[in-house]
């Protein structure tokens, strides 16, 4: 009594004042209470005046966007402090309701519409506009209300004892249940019915006798309307027999206590229905239930198989303890030694001390909770140390240990006690805790934190604190002077605080102290009393084995990893980590295995996909949602995925386009294979394109009522989706929806490891392993790291995607194998047409002048260049087929193959334009042109031309690296050059330089040289015009014209491949690149077509070689 005063008193004190205004104009006056507090005090759930003016406040009129409506008091608006608050600020409570309070969705849940229990009021409810709702569905099925007139819905529920299609009464009085099946229950015909009529009494008869005209048997007619029972004449047929529709019962209902009585002439009572679960959850909000939604694929499997979660080893027998000897250790465990005396004494914990653990322990209780700050890869085991330490720096004897995975702890908190080192603790000393990360694997160090203690007089300090582990070891340089055996360190989570790491062996705040390491010679000595031990090893000095994880028979099946658990308690601790595929506690159980074929018309629009799983539990649960992506590799249509959890629906999505409906289990198989395709008739539809313009048009809670004629509408629907619900098609062609965000942000939480706005995703959102980046067009690889803009065109992005790794030749993809056949051709006939082209202009008369040597380096040029050619294809083919792995030689020929080729190609082309200017100098000059001088010139300008080609591709191999990255779940080896802006600009204009001028020489000197030619003429005969003098001489000189035009038609492909489509999209538009690539070789192939055959002295010449080597043939052979 004098407590409730109390308070009493000190709420009015608190609540009251004496201010009859206020000064400052944001603060409320509370008028009765004469008080001023903030606005933002006003509607927040909590009441600061003591007449509640600050809660009955109309607040809507104050304007403020972050508050949230009232639907059931549309002037009342409420901070967003006061949802959730476990108090109903609201009339009807809706500030309570979980979508609202985590602000993803202010909808009401789709189970709530249409289930006659209103939610929402106004003009439009969730209970008006129903006509089309099924009375019998997945949310209505045994929820206890009759929702249909004939009980169907209330019909094979659980917790029952009846069987099937039997309803369960029970008469109160005489203490007996019944089972009524549903042939032999009936309504009562009446003339008419009342609006909103519940019916109260059912009637039960066993059949003898026909009732049909006074009564309406429920097993006549799958839908028992209102018409059926209100008009005593109509024997009408129902509309709708496949599903019964609440627009044929309308305000009439079957009371769920209703009374069964027997026809007879008293109608004698026989029992009441008794609803199968506590009916005041009637009311409460439903979520995804799985009931109904049936199994696509469908399934084979009727047998429950083991839970995958049941343990599975043995039970530990625990001994009974004597109650009289229970709390004579008051936080301890009692210990009986055996003697006459049975002498006791007693093990306290951490917290405890005392002959009986009865004094409380002067400590540190400390909660932990580690984050990985990125994916760390490969995957770590860490060994986590936690010490005291003192004022300067030393570390105290008093010390944890934790063995972390990220994989399997990331959600995990660990508590732990750091006891002071003296007890009572010293006044005078200070203390804080330093936190060591070590891999647990190597025994590296990775990192450390500190946390400062709080309030060092008190006797127990709580701390609690989320610690960030780096993606990369801690290597920060810092200016301490740490001496001979020890290193400067920064904390991780302070940046201005450092610390002195000491060596093995040396301890104290400069590392100058030496002791005696008593740990184990493979563990790693932290201080004189703290060991960090390897993967196999545990104890205080690291000298103890688990020797369940030494044995030959590992107790992880299926090549799990077994790691020592040092628990302090088990001595056979032990975890295992399983690979992928396998789970359980010992990684006993296969995973789900799901493959996945993807439709080809699908696959052309992305080869990335996100996956949605949804796990549905109960009806007064809500459903969880996990997310994450998955690759399938160039060249294939199917991904396998391995499924660990409990699920019941999977869609896949094309990111940022359409969803397509996957999986639907509405009971979980465990250790399931499933094959299924994704088709496009599996695609989710959005509703506006499924409703017509009328639809469309009304608000969005009467549109959401006609959700199931959709369903019954279109036959082959699957799922569809609005901007709050995902809805699927379940068994009874009803819409079940449930809440789904499309807005999820995809970029590893915050984390983005993707390049060139690659978007993000982890394959876990809780726990996660991998990352994984969808990347734009133009851009490829693990990060989206690797480039195809600008003029890169190389083999590697071109072909490297379409060959299989491990597979041979005869399985390769077509675009391979029609690589292979031109790559042999070229070599082929460039072998032939170079070792003609050579033999050609080794004649010493043909080098008489410039020309010869220039076409005679040319041929040596085209040669090397496809030789080389040869040798990149068949690298980049068997590198990528893992035929070739040495990192050595493939790093060589990454370096320096493609500089040899650009430099051979860029040199062919200047050669030809060399010919090009020395043939119109020659007719310029006519009789005074020197052809010793011309000789000189060559050779001068060959080897200029040769090192300023070779100079002007020295970039390529600077900037050129050999890299390991994944396709899907293949591993490839690219030779990858990675150009900075500046290089990129450098290079586009150095390929242009060295393709478009060389042609334009060409076709500028043959034009020159015609019109000089023309001109001579024209002065030997000026009979004819100039005109006429200029077409005799192109029509003489053609080949000079046609030789140049065919050069420069042939380079077009790789100039307009290259510039107009900007870069290859992805690898799926190879064709053209791959058939430009090839083409930009011809030219300098084509030396023989171009320039021997055209000549008539080189024609001569090459046939005398030809007749030559045949007679020396015949000779041989």
């Amino acid at each position: 009594m004098m407590n409730t005063e109390f308070n009493e008193l000190y709420r009015e004190c608190s609540t009251t004042g004496n201010e009859m205004s206020c000064a400052n104009s944001s603060y409320f006056h509370c008028n009765q209470s004469l008080k001023c507090i903030s606005y933002n005090r006003v509607g927040d759930g909590f009441i600061d005046c003591y007449y509640n003016e600050d809660e009955l406040f109309l607040t809507c009129h104050l304007n403020v966007s972050n508050r949230f409506n009232c639907r059931s008091d549309p002037t009342k608006c409420l901070l967003p402090v006061a949802i959730g608050n476990g108090l109903y600020d609201c009339p009807h409570g809706e500030d309570e309701k979980s979508e609202n309070i985590y602000g993803i969705l202010q909808q009401i849940p789709f189970s709530s519409i249409c289930n006659i229990i209103p939610d929402i009021y106004g003009n439009e409810t969730d209970e008006t506009n129903c006509d089309w709702w099924p009375c019998h569905n997945a949310y209505s099925h045994c929820n206890v209300l009759w929702n249909c007139l004939n009980g169907i819905d209330e019909l094979n529920c659980p917790h029952t004892d009846c069987s099937s299609n039997e309803f369960q009464c029970k008469n109160h009085n005489l203490n007996v249940t019944y089972c009524l099946p549903l042939v032999h229950m009936f309504h009562k015909r009446r003339s008419n019915c009342t609006d909103n009529e519940f019916i109260s009494d059912l009637y039960v008869d066993n059949g003898t006798s026909d009732i049909s005209r006074s009564y309406y048997s429920f097993n006549k007619s799958k839908c028992i309307t209102k018409d059926n029972i209100c008009n005593y004449h109509s024997e009408r047929a129902n509309v709708q027999e496949d599903v019964c529709l609440k627009n044929q019962m309308l305000n009439i209902g079957v009371n769920y206590y209703s009374k069964i009585r027997k026809v007879n002439n008293d109608n004698t009572y026989l029992c009441s229905l008794q609803p199968h679960v506590d009916t005041s959850r009637i009311s409460t909000d439903r979520f995804l239930t799985p009931s109904r939604l049936g199994y696509f694929p469908s399934t084979t499997s009727t047998s429950s198989a083991q839970n995958v979660f049941d343990k599975y080893g043995h039970k530990n027998n625990i001994p009974t303890t004597d109650i009289a000897l229970a709390g004579y250790c008051h936080h301890g465990v009692v210990t009986l030694f055996k003697g006459v005396n049975q002498t006791k004494a007693c093990l306290c914990p951490p917290n405890y001390f005392g002959s009986r653990c009865q004094w409380q322990s002067q400590r540190v209780s400390l909660t932990l909770q580690f984050k990985a700050q990125s994916i760390i890869s490969p995957p770590v085991i860490f060994q986590l140390i936690i010490m005291l330490i003192d004022e300067q720096g030393n570390i105290v004897p008093n010390h944890e240990h934790i063995t972390y995975m990220p994989a399997h702890d990331c959600n995990r908190k660990f508590n732990i006690y750091l006891l002071y080192p003296h007890r009572p603790k010293y006044s005078s000393t200070d203390y804080s805790i330093r936190i060591d990360l070590f891999d647990k694997s190597t025994l590296d160090y990775w990192t450390s934190w500190y946390l400062p203690i709080p309030f060092q007089f008190l006797p127990v300090n709580r701390i609690s604190t989320q610690l960030i582990i780096p993606e990369i070891r801690e290597n920060k340089q810092c200016i301490l002077s740490c001496g001979e055996h020890g290193r400067c360190m920064k904390y991780t989570n302070m940046n201005n605080s450092v610390f002195c790491r000491c060596d093995q062996g040396y301890s104290g705040t400069f590392c100058n102290i030496t002791h005696r390491c008593q740990c184990s010679k493979d563990s790693f000595c932290l201080a004189p009393s703290i060991c960090v031990c390897p993967l196999n090893k545990f104890g205080s000095r690291c000298y103890l084995k688990r020797s369940i994880c030494q044995s030959i028979n590992n107790p992880c099946q299926h090549n799990g990893l077994c790691i020592v658990m040092d628990d302090r308690i088990n001595l056979h601790g032990f975890i295992c980590v399983c690979k992928e595929g396998y789970q359980g506690e010992r990684c006993q159980y296969k995973s789900n295995q799901i493959d996945i074929r993807i439709d080809e018309t699908i696959l052309t629009i992305s080869s990335s996909f996100i996956l949605h799983y949804i796990i549905a539990f109960d009806r007064y649960t809500q459903h969880k949602r996990m997310t994450t992506l998955k690759k399938i590799a160039f060249g294939c249509n199917t991904m396998s995925i391995y499924v660990r959890q409990p699920y019941n629906i999977l869609f896949i999505q094309i990111p940022d386009g359409n969803y397509y409906l996957t999986v639907l289990r509405e009971r979980y198989i465990p250790s399931e294979y499933i094959h299924t395709q994704v088709l496009p008739k599996n695609r989710c539809y959005s509703v506006l394109d499924l409703f017509n313009d009328t639809f469309r048009r009304y608000e969005y809670l009467r549109r959401v009522k006609y959700y199931p004629l959709l369903c019954r509408q279109y036959s082959q629907l699957m799922c569809f989706y609005d901007e709050y619900y995902m809805c699927i098609c379940d068994s009874d062609r009803f819409s079940n929806c449930f809440q789904f965000n499309h807005t999820m942000k995809y970029d590893c939480s915050g984390k983005n490891l993707c390049y060139n706005d690659g978007r993000c995703f982890l394959n876990n959102e809780i726990c996660s392993t991998i990352s994984i980046c969808v990347c734009h067009d133009c851009y490829y690889g693990t990060q989206c790291q690797f480039s195809t803009k600008g003029f890169i065109f190389s083999l590697d992005p071109i072909l490297g995607y379409h060959i299989k790794p491990s597979i041979s030749f005869r399985r390769q993809p077509f675009i391979v194998k029609f690589s292979i056949i031109i790559t042999t051709i070229m070599l082929i006939s460039e072998l032939i047409m170079g070792s003609i082209s050579i033999a050609t202009f080794q004649v010493k008369r043909l080098r008489e002048v410039g020309c010869g040597y220039y076409l005679f380096v040319s041929s040596i040029s085209s040669m090397c260049m496809i030789i080389i050619l040869t040798i990149k294809f068949w690298q980049l083919v068997l590198s990528q087929m893992s035929i070739i792995t040495n990192r050595s030689i493939l790093s060589i020929n990454c370096i320096l193959i493609e500089m040899i080729l650009k430099s051979c190609l860029a040199s062919s082309e200047w050669f030809n334009a060399c010919v090009a200017i020395e043939r119109t100098f020659s007719a310029i000059k006519g009789v005074t042109f020197n052809k010793n001088k011309s000789k000189i010139m060559a050779k001068r300008v060959i080897l200029i031309v040769i090192i300023l080609t070779t100079i002007t591709h020295i970039h390529d191999p600077l900037y050129r690296q050999l890299i390991t990255d994944l396709d899907g779940d293949q591993q490839r080896i690219w030779c990858i050059s990675q150009y900075s802006s500046t290089v990129t600009k450098y290079n586009t204009f150095i390929t242009l330089f060295h393709f478009l001028v060389p042609f334009s020489i060409n076709l500028i000197a043959a034009i020159v040289l015609i019109r000089v030619a023309a001109r001579s003429r024209f002065q030997v005969m000026p009979q004819q015009s100039f005109v006429q003098n200029f077409q005799w001489k192109l029509k003489q000189h053609k080949h000079i014209i046609i030789a140049p035009s065919i050069l420069l038609l042939l380079g077009l492909p790789r100039l307009i491949v290259s510039f107009t489509l900007g870069c290859m999209r992805s690898p799926r538009q190879s064709w053209l690149y791959l058939i430009g690539y090839f083409v930009s070789f011809i030219p300098s192939m084509s030396l023989l077509f171009v320039f021997v055959l055209p000549s008539k002295i080189y024609r001569n010449e090459l046939g005398k070689i030809l007749k030559r080597w045949i007679r020396q043939l015949r000779r041989r052979y």
